[in-house]
């Protein structure tokens, strides 16, 4: 059970954000899923860790942060058993009535042709979507 914790982590990790560069912002709390898998696919965990806050949207202490960067890396260990990810398709993306939190459920496509279901919380922050741990 504990193990399976872990990789949903992992996977949850490496699911935010495909389609958007990884030096802009994303627009949406899509873009931000896509972002993120984009930036495990390139192995940049301290940018991965940076799209997460906390559940009360406080930014994650130094110590947060670097736990967060280790379970990056394992994602990414994961996700290269499955030969890699191939690509984030975003199924719902609705924002909440008050306009700064989301749910977004999305679909992990794997290169060996595995798929797997996803959701995650996301909150507006100053113009900018983070992931809620």
């Amino acid at each position: 059970m504990k193990q399976f914790k872990i990789y949903s982590t992992l996977l949850l990790i490496a699911v935010l954000f495909s389609f958007n560069s990884c030096s802009s912002e994303p627009a949406s709390p899509g873009d931000a899923i896509a972002k993120t898998y984009d930036l495990i696919k390139i192995k940049k965990f301290k940018k991965v860790a940076a799209m997460y806050v906390s559940r009360d949207g406080i930014k994650l202490s130094d110590e947060e942060s670097k736990k967060l960067e280790g379970l990056a890396g394992m994602a990414y260990t994961e996700f290269e058993k499955n030969d890699g990810i191939k690509n984030v398709e975003i199924i719902e993306d609705n924002i909440n009535e008050d306009g700064k939190t989301s749910k977004v459920k999305f679909k992990v496509h794997f290169n060996n042709g595995d798929t797997k279901n996803e959701k995650a919380n996301l909150i507006e922050i100053d113009g900018d979507w983070f992931i809620k741990l």
